[in-house]
């Protein structure tokens, strides 16, 4: 698959692809791939079923996908539609380090909110891990 990247050039992007850790009481799942609402919703819902099935109420979330922004209309449609999932777990995390995707980040953890879900978004795995690790331990 091929997208033009901020300043125009053309790049691979890479397959679909995700991976999950588990970590202290929590999994940590990163996806890379082209930036579609598509795999934002895939990602969501597969690391949603992992988290499930390997027993855990605690997510974090690494999205790694490539390619223009998502249009907040997109956004909001992608969470709105796995928020029901997301309210099920205890807390889920959401890094964000890259400042031009800031908005749209800020946005999604908004309408999540929104939607009973308990997800924060951070900058860097650091902060995020802090926060969910206090979070098992307050069970």
């Amino acid at each position: 698959m091929r997208s033009k990247d901020d300043r125009g050039r053309t790049e691979v992007a890479a397959e679909y692809r995700l991976t999950t850790k588990e970590r202290h009481g929590y999994l940590h799942a990163s996806v890379v791939g082209l930036r579609t609402a598509e795999n934002a919703q895939r990602f969501l819902r597969e690391a949603y079923e992992a988290c499930v099935k390997k027993g855990y109420s605690a997510l974090l979330l690494e999205m790694g996908l490539t390619g223009p922004a998502l249009d907040m209309a997109s956004v909001f449609r992608v969470i709105a539609n796995r928020a029901p999932d997301g309210a099920k777990l205890r807390r889920i995390a959401y890094i964000e380090p890259s400042p031009t995707d800031l908005p749209a980040g800020l946005f999604a953890e908004t309408v999540a909110n929104n939607r009973g879900v308990n997800v924060r978004l951070f900058k860097d795995l650091e902060a995020a891990d802090r926060w969910l690790v206090d979070g098992v331990k307050k069970k």
